[in-house]
Parts: structure tokens; C-alpha cells; sequence
């Protein structure tokens, strides 16, 4: 399932952009988002015109339309890969779901989650970002549904990140 959305931000882009540079970031928006019970920064790197950074998050819990399968904590953890390069102002993130449990796993190719992330200037000052991507779940009768679910909480997570950023441009 592919989809794309944007958001218009009340910043203008180079201060979404420092924000995104921001250590912090990884912990205001964890607050923000009510569906996410941790999120850890397992790398973070500014390195010229290049960010780069690894979250591994956890989830309060599945799925409503998974609630009867037995779901570990394990199965609600992934971990964001996320690259970005400021003279373009754009760049690419991926998902992986439960890091550090057998990369090789005949089950990984029944999911994959990955994307766009693109800052454009509005006239007025604001910044318009445009997350765009993929999402693909095989899972009997309810794979579509998981999707939708996915993007959904995708949408959710990038208003989490509009907040903290929001958040981080007003800190001394």
C-alpha cells in the first residue's frame, strides 16, 4: 500500500531542521506519541550536511485487530532508520520490526515499511513536510487491514514529531 501525506508546519525549514538534528528529538517525541510506550536513540549522527539516526521504539501494546494472537513485547519493537541530507532537504527512512531477533527470518519478507521525508518552504515562513511511502503486510485476511492500521499510526507519529519539534524550537 503506498500513501502520502503532508503537514504544514508553523516553523520555518531551517528550524525544523535543527530540531531534527537534535539529540532531544528522540525523547520529546516519544512523549508526544500516545501509542508508544519507549523509544531509545541507538545511533545519532550530524555529519556535515548529513543526519542520520536509529530509534528503536516500543509499543504499549498491539494492534487492536491483534489483541487475540499472542503477541510478545518483542513483536511490538522496530526500530527507524532515518537519513537526511540538508542541501536537498529531503531524505529516506525504513522500518525494521523486532531488532536483534534473527535478521534472516523466513517471516521478514512478510512485511516491509519504508519511505520519503521531504522539507519544502511555504511563502509565508512555514515549512511543508511530505512523508510518502510504503507499506506491505502479508498476513492472512488481515494484511490490508494491518496496512491501514500502519499508516494510520505513521500519520500519528509525524504530528508526535511536528509537536517536538515545535517544542524544541521554543528552548532557549
Amino acid at each position: 500500500m503506498q500513501f502520502s501525506f503532508d503537514h504544514e508546519l508553523d516553523l520555518p525549514r531551517d528550524a525544523v531542521e535543527l530540531g531534527l538534528m537534535s539529540p532531544e528529538l528522540a525523547r520529546l517525541w516519544g512523549e508526544q506519541w500516545a501509542a508508544l510506550a519507549s523509544v531509545e536513540t541507538v545511533d545519532h549522527r550530524v555529519d556535515g550536511g548529513r543526519i542520520e539516526r536509529v530509534w528503536r521504539c516500543q509499543a504499549k501494546g498491539p494492534l487492536p485487530i491483534l489483541e487475540n494472537r499472542n503477541i510478545t513485547r518483542d513483536m511490538m519493537t522496530w526500530e527507524e532508520i532515518w537519513t537526511y541530507d540538508t542541501a536537498r532537504h529531503e531524505g529516506t527512512w525504513r522500518i525494521t520490526p523486532r531488532p536483534g531477533v534473527d535478521m534472516d527470518a523466513p517471516w521478514r519478507q512478510s512485511f516491509a515499511m519504508s519511505g520519503d521525508y521531504r522539507l519544502d518552504p511555504l511563502a509565508d515562513g512555514r515549512t511543508r513536510r511530505r512523508v510518502s511511502g510504503e507499506v506491505m503486510v502479508k498476513l492472512f485476511m488481515v494484511g490490508s487491514v494491518v496496512e491501514r492500521f500502519a499508516v494510520a499510526e505513521l500519520t500519528k507519529a509525524y504530528l508526535a514529531e511536528a509537536e517536538a519539534l515545535t517544542i524544541l524550537s521554543s528552548l532557549p
